[in-house]
């Protein structure tokens, strides 16, 4: 079999097509478990708290506030780190094609990191406690540096199979919805398997799945996806982009500047509510159906997500953006405050709203009106995103009319890196909200009870019961506290986004209809010129 396969034209081959969207399941399943869960299996695995070591709250928040500093910094580097990928892209031709070896490479040796990070250190206590502070030091490093081997090579590989807006738009829609189911089958799964079944077996079999399903298509897409066949000599032709032109772009093309800024400040809004989603249900309901809870809350994240792709084209059909913007921030700044409001403990088992839990069991009544104010906020969310990614796309041609060259590559990777950035401050934000709130120490009795049941100390109903205590002994100002993180703080940025999107975006359908005439008479009166000489 040749690892090289490559096919002519437009015409995708419909199982290319489908392999290469397939391929996004594992992908968005393993990166979703790392950004996700890989915090909150460390604050409550034990992996912190060995029986070997005698460890208090005080050192719990230590090696935790050291795990969120190498986050931060980690995730700073590999947003800066995305461009110089997409460069060695660029520069280096294999025989078994342009993308396909990174993504093997990339995929394989990423599935095996994970392992590093949730499974190997539970085999042996020298690996725990401050031991597992230097692991990770070492091996978060490396996941970063690899996933974007993959994550960079696999979404380059994109545009280059077709140059037709059909195809390119189907395929973008078909691996979206493979990215979704990915994403939220690890994110509606985790929660509820974990606060019922203990967090050190619970991960150890989830990374095990999730990591076997990645490397395995990786390999498919290496074997049995085509490239498009290319004109190596006529690449080489062509100077890759280098890492100054970024900000070279950034400082010359101010609509790039501002969706630039824009998109940072709209990735930490919208990441937020999943950074402390988790640890609030486990606070304001309690641990074991917190999770369930959380669970309900993401299956209704992906649905409104998904409910966004769907209603997009013919929204936009029906409204200006100026009229889409005003609608999704409207419903965001209400979904958000309903979501503050619904469902706060105020003592003595009285709640704002149906208690969720009633006979020790989940409420329905609780849980319908959580599940509709879900609905509003991550289906407003989705399509505030899909038009803030076109804006992003229309700077190209911006770019292009103001100074007659696209950048395409400069521009796409500055996605990526106001991403990876984001989540560098959630990261900072939840530290120090767990801080505010004082969540520490019972975090660290938590996490001694699941290193117990891991041992065999205590049964997993034990578990449930002890962590439920814990979780019961938060006051309501560390819930108001916590929940201010989980629900405010979101809604105030994404305002903020609405205001620097209606002061300094200035390519509005007019605006950008006028921009492709300009190019394209530039264009005839340019190749005009060139017949006549």
């Amino acid at each position: 079999m040749k690892f090289y396969q490559t096919f002519d034209g437009n015409n995708v081959p419909k199982k290319t097509k489908w392999l290469y969207s397939i391929v996004a399941i594992g992908r968005d399943a393993a990166y979703a478990l790392v950004s996700l869960f890989l915090l909150t299996f460390i604050q409550y695995s034990g992996i912190l708290t060995p029986a070997s070591q005698n460890i208090d709250g005080g050192q719990f928040a230590a090696m935790f506030g050291v795990i969120s500093g190498l986050v931060i910094g980690y995730r700073i580097f590999d947003a800066l780190n995305d461009p110089f990928m997409g460069v060695i892209i660029e520069k280096c031709h294999f025989k078994s094609g342009k993308y396909k070896p990174w993504i093997l490479i990339g995929g394989l040796s990423n599935s095996l990191i994970v392992l590093c990070l949730f499974v190997f250190p539970l085999l042996t206590s020298s690996l725990q406690g401050w031991g597992y502070v230097a692991w990770f030091a070492v091996f978060y490093l490396l996941w970063g540096i690899t996933f974007t081997m993959n994550d960079i090579a696999y979404w380059s590989m994109l545009p280059s199979l077709t140059s037709d807006e059909k195809q390119r738009t189907s395929i973008t829609a078909i691996m979206s919805i493979f990215c979704s189911v990915g994403q939220f089958a690890v994110a509606g799964l985790a929660p509820i398997i974990s606060s019922s079944f203990g967090y050190q077996s619970s991960y150890t079999w989830i990374t095990i799945i999730v990591v076997c399903v990645f490397a395995l298509l990786q390999v498919v897409l290496f074997f049995f996806v085509k490239e498009h066949t290319r004109d190596i000599e006529e690449e080489r032709k062509h100077p890759a982009p280098k890492f100054k032109d970024m900000f070279a772009v950034m400082k010359n093309n101010d609509q790039v500047r501002w969706m630039t800024i824009i998109l940072l400040i709209y990735y930490c809004a919208s990441g937020i509510l999943n950074a402390l989603g988790i640890n609030y249900f486990y606070f304001a309901v309690n641990f074991s159906d917190g999770g369930t809870i959380m669970t309900i809350f993401t299956v209704v994240y992906g649905l409104g997500t998904i409910l966004a792709q769907f209603l997009f084209p013919l929204l936009s059909k029906k409204f200006t953006r100026a009229k889409l913007f005003n609608i999704c921030i409207i419903m965001t700044v209400v979904g958000y405050i309903v979501f503050f409001v619904y469902g706060l403990p105020i003592g003595n088992g009285i709640y704002l709203g149906p208690a969720p839990i009633v006979n020790e069991s989940i409420n329905i009544l609780y849980v319908i009106p959580l599940a509709l104010i879900g609905v509003v906020i991550f289906s407003a969310q989705g399509v505030f995103y899909l038009m803030l990614v076109m804006m992003m796309a229309n700077t190209i041609e911006y770019n292009e009319w103001k100074f007659n060259e696209r950048k395409e590559s400069v521009i796409f990777s500055l996605r990526p890196l106001t991403a990876k950035l984001s989540s560098a401050i959630q990261q900072g934000v939840l530290y120090l909200f767990l801080i505010a709130a004082g969540l520490f120490g019972i975090v660290n009795e938590i996490s001694n009870a699941q290193q117990q049941q891991a041992m065999g100390l205590i049964s997993e109903e034990e578990l449930k019961v002890i962590c439920n205590t814990f979780t019961s002994t938060v006051d309501f100002s560390g819930v108001i506290i916590y929940k201010l993180g989980v629900a405010i703080l979101p809604m105030i940025l994404f305002v903020i986004t609405y205001v620097l999107v209606k002061k300094f975006y200035k390519i509005d359908e007019k605006t950008y209809s006028k921009l492709l005439d300009d190019i394209k008479a530039r264009k005839v009166a340019e190749n005009s010129k060139n017949t006549s000489n």
